[in-house]
């Protein structure tokens, strides 16, 4: 028998059932399932922690915008808070930083001499920070007491905030990567004030260039015939239009050729992408329009590129750079003028699971059983989700190992808690007080409750929460892609993504809530309400979501889907090999020793944790989870080999102080024979799962999958980005000179997979391949069950916490559950004659549970199991037959 807790969040109270509303009205219906348009009847005098139960509040009621500005509110962008506080927080359009204030647009740029790196050697965290102050405030020249500051407009990486008091207006349209910010005025003119006088070092009267007192350069742009009045901290000149521009060095060059593009403001802004699924070539195109401020102002703009973007640019944009560079802390920046530029990144596949390829596996098939006793660390849609990801990954490796029954149990479950919370009402019809998703029109975002870590107040986290959902989903499909039909539980499974993904245009959901097309990541925090702007921990998490979305894809055959995902997963490695990881070696300052950021932010790098972790978790947070997709940690193995020693000479010993499994796991990427060693001298030191305990084990990984990952991974070689397929599900590996190919085939009929370097496969249908010599054997399955019930004879069992009957009534099957304590669910599991297991919830009657089925006859054989909640803990009985 398996325990299991699926209802209970540990350390918490049972929930009381509440009084409830009838649903009809606020539910919306969408195949099988169903979410809230209403907030639900969350029972909060039941949660004994306050911190949790204020959690489950929702957003902010109010959003900052103006008219212009409807339909689903973006959130997660770097300039979010414009939208939440009555004016802003700091935000950081690189190589900007600003923050909309009473009397104006604060402009600050972070210059070298600004950003300092600190330690704090007792908690082991590292900050790469900059300063935050004041170069010059762009104002109004009819008032500094502006009532608030409202999104007026927004593109894929530009946004207009609108400042106002009564007639006075100034809007300030600005973007990541730009060096402008264009100024437009009503009811008024410009003004700039300065905390200390600048420097002046050329006056056209329309246009000044000028640096402040710690040597940082700029431009001011007004039309000609507009010239400035300088009042020593003060100017002001009596146009409706100005623009600034940070300049790379005080230069007449530079002021022109900046001057060329000052009246030109950016309008639109979008990052379009296309997909070669021959060769994994990613395109993007980086386009702006533009409109003229005054007559003969150049079309477009002057650019300021990232690493991610200038290290991989097609070669006609490459010729369009100039020698200059903008320091940030995100690296230097270069410029290219123009109306767009593009880029060229290899998407390098992803797998449902790493082949069983050199595993024991009897011992494999031994941690898989073991596993079954594993159970949800919690309720909320983070803890569930982890405990989805888990079940999701052990029942590919469970499928390699020939175990189908163990399979199936853990894909059961999976159906069991995907369904339960894609439905929003209760067995009556009532709308539910956990385990839904409620959709808030406001933010234009689906909320799941219980939530944490901000998912619902913040609207955090949503691509790493709603991703485990997506991956169990995506496992479901991948065998039963019937499941997925949008008449049963597809659509929902849709929706989920829409949230955290959406395409253009949708009616609900703001486009790519997650991920900054400009940045290249994605942003974790839905309001960005911090001193330091917007910020993201687990990239790895979020590398996870985009890898769930290409299965979910493949399993549905979503074209424009699988697209999406594999620009999102492509552009965001790119990101973070250069911003977390610095794989280059050329962007984290010299005095940073840790090779790793933990937390990326619009104005600092932390290495450190939103827990009080230790050295380990600042690295394995973004590594984790384990998945098939996850290969693209060891792309670049001399980073890796940094990394690793880095961690180990801090540690002392490869005795790990927490979540050793993780360590091991990357260490497999280019030491594998060494992590076989380091895992087989621990893992079997963690018996029973205890989440509680995670010293060996992180909470969200299990023995079998560590061990599948780190022998597979010593056997494949190291992970080769090098070659592609014309397949979204691949790997390809080194080993000892030669290459090992893995391909997997959603489809129902056999294809063939050409890789670039050649190699051409012959993929069965929904199967693995593997050029690799030492797949395990599938383990010998056990023999029949020893003297099954006879036919005609009825069949009946009994245990401390059940009864069940079974008996023949025609044609018709009788199956009875009685709990010795009442239960709040039972499900019914069963074959018949070895075929499609089919999974039911029991109709509850005077504490009996009952279900019957139509068409067994004599000579059947039925195979079932169930299902049932107990006291909070989730129980699974074992396997029974019976033959009428």
């Amino acid at each position: 028998m398996k325990k299991r807790w699926s209802t209970v969040v540990l350390g918490m109270l049972l929930m009381a059932p509440i009084e409830q509303i009838s649903a009809h009205s606020v539910v919306e219906e969408v195949g099988k399932g169903s979410y809230s348009l209403e907030y639900p009847p969350i029972d909060f005098d039941s949660i004994a922690d306050p911190g949790y139960a204020e959690q489950q509040q929702e957003p902010p009621a109010h959003i900052y915008r103006t008219e212009n500005v409807n339909g689903p509110m973006p959130t997660n962008r770097w300039w979010s808070s414009l939208a939440v506080d009555r004016f802003s927080n700091n935000h950081y359009p690189h190589p900007f930083s600003v923050k909309h204030q009473e009397n104006g647009l604060n402009v600050f740029y972070d210059a070298p001499h600004n950003v300092v790196v600190h330690e704090n050697a007792e908690a082991g965290t590292w900050h790469i920070t900059g300063a935050i102050s004041t170069d010059f405030t762009i104002g109004h020249s009819a008032t500094n007491s502006f009532a608030d500051a409202k999104v007026d407009d927004f593109s894929d990486w530009y946004v207009s905030g609108l400042l106002q008091d009564g007639g006075a207006m100034l809007r300030l349209t600005y973007g990541v990567g730009s060096p402008y910010i264009f100024a437009e005025y009503e009811g008024g003119s410009a003004e700039i004030n300065f905390p200390i006088e600048p420097q002046i070092w050329a006056n056209q009267g329309n246009v000044i260039g000028f640096s402040t007192h710690d040597n940082k350069h700029y431009a001011v742009y007004a039309p000609d015939g507009f010239d400035w009045q300088l009042n020593g901290s003060e100017w002001q000149n009596a146009a409706s239009f100005i623009s600034v521009a940070k300049l790379p060095e005080a230069t007449d060059e530079l002021l022109h050729t900046f001057g060329e593009y000052a009246f030109s403001v950016v309008r639109d802004s979008r990052a379009e992408y296309s997909v070669d699924h021959d060769t994994g070539e990613v395109r993007t195109v980086y386009s702006v329009e533009t409109e003229a401020k005054v007559a003969g102002a150049k079309e477009g703009t002057i650019f300021a590129l990232y690493p991610h973007q200038y290290r991989h640019l097609t070669a006609a944009s490459e010729a369009q750079l100039l020698e200059e560079t903008i320091f940030t802390i995100r690296g230097d920046m270069k410029l290219l003028p123009s109306n767009e530029f593009e880029t060229t990144l290899q998407y390098t596949g992803v797998l449902p699971s790493l082949p069983n390829v050199g595993t024991d596996t009897d011992r494999l098939h031994g941690y898989l059983q073991e596993a079954q006793a594993d159970y949800p660390t919690g309720q909320d849609t983070y803890e569930l989700g982890k405990y989805l990801g888990k079940l999701a990954n052990l029942a590919p490796i469970a499928d390699q190992v020939g175990d189908e029954v163990l399979a199936d149990s853990f894909r059961d479950e999976l159906r069991a808690q995907l369904e339960d919370w894609l439905v929003a009402t209760d067995e009556d019809g009532r709308l539910k007080s956990e385990n839904l998703f409620y959709y808030n029109e406001n933010w234009g975002t689906l909320l799941g409750y219980h939530a944490a870590h901000g998912s619902a107040v913040r609207i955090n986290d949503h691509h790493f929460h709603y991703g485990y959902f997506v991956k169990a989903a995506a496992e479901i499909a991948r065998v039963h892609p019937e499941w997925a039909n949008d008449e049963e539980w597809g659509a929902m499974i849709d929706l989920l993504i829409r949230d955290f993904a959406a395409g253009r245009d949708d009616d609900m959901f703001p486009y790519l809530r997650m991920f900054d097309p400009y940045s290249g990541h994605s942003w974790a925090d839905g309001l960005a309400t911090f001193d330091s702007g917007n910020n993201q921990e687990s990239s790895s998490e979020a590398m996870h979501a985009w890898t769930n979305l290409i299965l979910w894809a493949e399993a549905t055959n979503d074209t424009e889907l699988l697209d999406r995902a594999i620009y999102l997963y492509t552009t965001e490695m790119s990101a973070i090999n250069e911003y977390f990881f610095d794989v280059h070696d050329e962007i984290h300052p010299e005095a940073y020793k840790p090779e790793i950021v933990t937390i990326n932010w619009g104005g600092k790098m932390d290495h450190a944790t939103w827990w009080h972790s230790g050295m380990v978790e600042k690295y394995a947070i973004n590594w984790l989870p384990l998945h098939g997709g996850a290969l693209y940690l060891g792309h670049h193995p001399d980073y890796v080999e940094r990394a690793y020693q880095e961690l180990y000479t801090r540690n002392g010993s490869t005795d790990w102080n927490l979540w050793a499994n993780m360590v091991w796991a990357y260490r497999a990427l280019t030491h594998p024979s060494d992590a076989v060693s380091q895992m087989n001298a621990k893992i079997d030191d963690y018996g029973e799962f205890n989440p509680g305990d995670e010293r060996i084990m992180e909470r969200g990984s299990t023995k079998a999958q560590t061990y599948q990952w780190v022998t597979s991974l010593n056997a494949l070689g190291q992970v080769d980005p090098t070659v592609q397929a014309d397949t979204p599900t691949y790997a390809v590996f080194s080993k000892n000179g030669e290459r090992v190919y893995v391909a997997y085939n959603y489809s129902d009929a056999p294809t063939t997979v050409t890789f670039t370097d050649g190699h051409t496969a012959l993929v069965e249908a929904n199967s693995f391949y593997t050029n690799a010599a030492d797949v395990g054997p599938p383990i010998e399955q056990p023999g029949p069950d020893p003297e099954p019930n006879q036919p005609g004879d009825g069949d009946q069992h009994e245990h401390d916490h059940y009864s069940v009957k079974v008996s023949q009534e025609n044609d018709r099957t009788l199956v009875t559950f009685s709990p010795t304590a009442p239960a709040r669910y039972v499900d019914f599991h069963y074959r018949l004659n070895g075929g499609d297991q089919q999974n039911v919830r029991m109709n509850e009657g005077n504490g009996q549970w009952h279900y019957s089925i139509q068409g067994v006859s004599g000579g059947d054989e039925l195979t079932y199991r169930f299902t049932y909640e107990r006291e909070g803990p989730q129980y699974e009985t074992e396997w029974y037959t019976f033959r009428p």
